[in-house]
C-alpha cells in the first residue's frame, strides 16, 4: 500500500532530482559562457608612430596624418571579429626604451630616414655620428626592441623610414625584414606607379581583397634582400613607365617576413596622403597591419572607408604630368 507520505516522498525526490539537472545545466552554462565572452575579449593593441614631417610641403610626407587615417580604419572596423583592436598613436618619439611598447601586438612606422638629420627623425632609430653602430646605452635598447619582435611583436615600416644607413640599424632591418633599403642601390622613383598583387602570393592573407591599382607615388624600393628566403613571400609587383628617375620595369616592390613569431613588411611607398583614398592600396596597408599584429585578416580584407578622412587635398603638383 502506498501511503500519502510514500507519494510526497517520492514527488520530493523527483523534484530534487529535477533541480539537480536544472542546476547543472545552469552551472555548465556558466562554466561556457564566460570562457565564450574571454575569447571575444582577446585584445591586441597596434601602435602607430609617426616621425616628424621635416621636409615636403602639404599634401606630401605627412606622417601623422597617414597613420592617424590608419588608425581610425581601425578604430573603426566592422568585419573582424573576436578580437578586440585597442590603438596607440605617437608623434615626435624621441624615447630610448621599451616600456611603452611591452604590450603592443604590432607597431607601424612612418618617418623619414634614420640619418636623415642631426636631430631624431625615426621613432626607434637615433641619429648617430658614427654609421657602424650606436653606443652600448642605445645597443642595449634596440636589442630590448630585437626581443620584443622575436616574442611576437610585429613591425611594418613606411616610406623613406625603410632607409637606415647605421650599420647596427640596417642589421635589424635584414633580420626583421630579410632585406631592405641599400645605399647608392637602391632607388626612390617618384612617377605614376601600376601596381599588381603578384599571382603566387593570392593566398597570403595580406592580399585578401586586394586588386591592382594606378596611382602617384615615390616609392622606396630595389632592396637588397637575402636570396631565396623561405621566410619571405613576395606580395606586390610594381612599374612605372616614367619617373624623375627614368622608366621604372617591372619589380617587386614589397613581401611579407614571417621567422617563427615574428612577422615584418616594409613598404616604401606612402608619399602622397590623398593616395589613402585608393581602395586597394588601402585595403593592402590595413591587411598587412593587420597580419603583422597576428590578427586574422578577414576573407575579403580589412574593409574601411576614408572618404571622410580626407585630412589635406588632393594637390597637383611638378609630377603630375608623368
Amino acid at each position: 500500500m502506498t501511503t500519502k507520505a510514500g507519494i510526497s516522498l517520492g514527488r520530493g525526490l523527483q523534484q530534487l532530482k529535477a533541480f539537480q539537472s536544472t542546476g547543472l545545466i545552469v552551472l555548465l552554462a556558466l562554466l561556457i559562457v564566460p570562457s565564450k565572452c574571454l575569447m571575444a575579449q582577446t585584445t591586441k593593441v597596434i601602435y602607430f608612430m609617426a616621425g616628424p614631417k621635416d621636409h615636403a610641403y602639404p599634401g606630401r610626407h605627412e606622417t601623422k596624418k597617414d597613420l592617424l587615417v590608419l588608425q581610425h580604419c581601425l578604430d573603426s572596423v566592422t568585419n573582424i571579429h573576436g578580437v578586440k583592436i585597442v590603438t596607440r598613436f605617437i608623434y615626435d618619439r624621441t624615447e630610448h626604451d621599451i616600456n611603452d611598447m611591452k604590450d603592443a601586438a604590432a607597431i607601424v612606422i612612418e618617418s623619414s630616414a634614420e640619418s636623415s638629420s642631426k636631430t631624431q627623425t625615426h621613432p626607434l632609430f637615433p641619429p648617430s655620428t658614427d654609421k657602424r653602430g650606436y653606443d652600448p646605452e642605445i645597443t642595449h635598447y634596440l636589442d630590448q626592441v630585437d626581443s620584443l619582435h622575436k616574442q611576437g611583436m610585429g613591425i611594418v615600416i613606411l616610406h623613406w623610414a625603410v632607409a637606415a644607413s647605421n650599420l647596427k640599424a640596417r642589421r635589424l632591418y635584414t633580420q626583421w625584414f630579410g632585406g631592405g633599403w641599400m645605399p647608392h642601390y637602391s632607388m626612390n622613383p617618384l612617377g605614376i606607379w601600376s601596381v599588381t598583387p603578384i599571382k603566387k602570393a593570392k593566398n597570403h592573407p595580406i592580399l585578401r581583397g586586394v586588386g591592382p591599382w594606378t596611382y602617384k607615388d615615390e616609392i622606396f624600393s630595389k632592396f637588397m634582400v637575402i636570396p631565396e628566403d623561405s621566410h619571405r613571400t613576395n606580395l606586390l609587383m610594381g612599374e612605372a613607365p616614367k619617373t624623375n628617375q627614368g622608366p621604372v620595369q617591372t619589380r617587386c616592390l614589397t613581401w611579407a617576413y614571417e621567422n617563427g613569431k615574428e612577422r615584418g613588411l616594409i613598404w616604401g611607398g606612402m608619399d602622397y596622403h590623398s593616395a589613402l583614398l585608393n581602395d586597394n592600396y588601402r585595403r593592402f596597408l590595413l591587411n598587412a597591419i593587420v597580419w603583422a599584429a597576428g590578427i586574422p585578416v578577414p576573407k575579403g580584407g580589412v574593409e574601411s572607408s576614408a572618404k571622410q578622412l580626407q585630412l589635406v587635398p588632393p594637390i597637383r603638383d611638378r609630377f603630375d604630368d608623368m
